[in-house]
């Protein structure tokens, strides 16, 4: 009597559904469809083991695969796409990045004075334009007269002019 080849119909489904479960795990992040798609996949291999031990060697590769493919794909592909950039909160609006340290080199050496009190940060006026600061002497009260020592991104560090 001759033993029929199991079939692996059931194990290749398990696979299947349980990695599409923890591919929607990075849209609708619960922890509960990434849990459940594990087990499942899990329990697809431990069912293709019946076929012989290269088999599930094979189902446990293939799993590992598509799960570092979908880690890329919505780590490193989903957030350059608009949905992505939803998803995640993030825009492409220049306008609202922190601007760099080159654009305010041009300040660095240039007077100006306090707007506020500079405990040790707060905004200072230097050449009509309003600027966040970072103080290297701490406390300086408003009004007070400052030098631009240096540029940082997002603010300048000034000194107390004496």
């Amino acid at each position: 009597m001759q033993t029929a080849e199991p079939s692996l119909t059931l194990a290749t489904g398990l696979l299947v559904a349980g990695l599409v479960l923890v591919g929607a795990e990075f849209f609708l992040p619960t922890l509960v469809l990434g849990f459940l798609g594990a087990l499942i996949s899990f329990t697809g291999i431990y069912l293709a083991a019946e076929a012989g031990w290269v088999t599930c060697l094979i189902y446990a590769l293939i799993f590992v695969g598509v799960l570092g493919l979908e880690f890329v794909a919505f780590r490193r592909l989903l957030p350059a796409t608009a949905a992505g950039r939803a998803m995640t909160n993030q825009t492409r609006n220049a306008a609202a990045a922190v601007p760099a340290a080159a654009g305010f080199a041009l300040y660095v050496g240039k007077s100006g004075r306090a707007l506020t009190v500079l405990a040790p940060s707060g905004t200072v006026e230097v050449d009509g334009y309003r600027l966040e600061a970072f103080s290297v002497d701490g406390f300086v009260e408003r009004g007070a007269a400052i030098l631009v020592t240096e540029a940082d991104a997002g603010r300048v560090t000034v000194r107390l002019v004496r």
